[in-house]
């Protein structure tokens, strides 16, 4: 009875806001929220937790560390949507990468997120960078990335899950 107590327990752990949290799916993209993923390591590791293909929102205020991991660990990832002060030093990392977009705000990165994916994709917030070029934490980034999805929840046309 405790391993089914343990498992009913695992099945019900929703995880942690903002790390790797579920935000919603709309018309089967689902949206991911890992604005705590603020340095390359992190980043990374959030990439190799997506099954799906990604379209990566990386940016805010760059710490310095670079972005070789996450660099290394995109191979999933069909568009990335670089923003924020970090945005061309991202921009100069993923040189190589064939879909790269350029945004100055983080809102304008995620219209630009949302309009660029399909069906099957994920669009996953693991900027790699700190927030405070636009925000006061990462918390206030992931709740601004989360009201984006509402947004959208609320003007997608078709199936909201």
């Amino acid at each position: 009875t405790d391993s089914k107590a343990l498992m009913r327990g695992y099945q019900d752990f929703s995880g942690l806001e903002h790390r790797l949290e579920r935000v919603a799916e709309i018309n089967g993209v689902l949206y991911i929220n890992d604005s705590k993923a603020t340095n390359d390591d992190s980043a990374a590791v959030a990439l190799a937790a997506v099954e799906r293909p990604v379209v990566l929102l990386l940016g805010g205020r760059d710490k310095g560390g670079g972005y070789d991991r996450t660099l290394r660990a995109a191979t999933r990832v069909r568009v990335v949507i670089a923003f924020g002060e970090a945005r061309e030093l991202i921009a100069q990392a993923f040189a190589r990468h064939p879909d790269v977009q350029v945004c100055p705000t983080f809102n304008q990165a995620f219209a630009q997120a949302a309009a660029r994916a399909r069906p099957g994709d994920a669009v996953l917030l693991a900027p790699a960078c700190s927030s405070f070029d636009e925000f006061k934490n990462y918390a206030e980034r992931g709740r601004a990335f989360k009201a984006l999805v509402r947004d959208q929840q609320h003007t997608a046309p078709g199936e909201v899950a």
